[in-house]
């Protein structure tokens, strides 16, 4: 799906399920910066913390080469700050709470 400030991806495979949000302007949504990509989901069947650490490694080798700066996540349920490291950008209510970090500042 493209709109005037981003596009989502939404992959469904054998092993995979991801839904990932790129965005060049926040609008300051969220607290998020601009240029930033959201995890929203990420369900692999065999090795999720390790496959989601891998997903974000390949983020932190290609995605700066077209202009994406951070990496966030959006009320963060499934808890993949903890396993990427993502800090709070923003406190919502109900516990819909944002996470991000500099892409070049993320240590997986």
């Amino acid at each position: 799906m493209q709109n005037a400030n981003g596009f989502c991806v939404n992959i469904s495979e054998r092993d995979l399920y991801c839904y990932i949000r790129f965005w060049e302007y926040s609008c300051g949504r969220g607290n998020f910066p601009d240029w930033f990509i959201i995890i929203v989901r990420s369900n692999f069947k065999k090795n999720q913390e390790e496959s989601l650490k891998d997903l974000a490694r390949f983020f932190k080798e290609y995605i700066p080469r077209y202009g994406y700066k951070y990496l966030c996540t959006e009320g963060d349920n499934y808890k993949y700050y903890q396993t990427l490291g993502l800090k709070l950008i923003y406190r919502g209510i109900f516990d819909q709470n944002n996470y991000g970090l500099p892409i070049k500042d993320l240590n997986v």
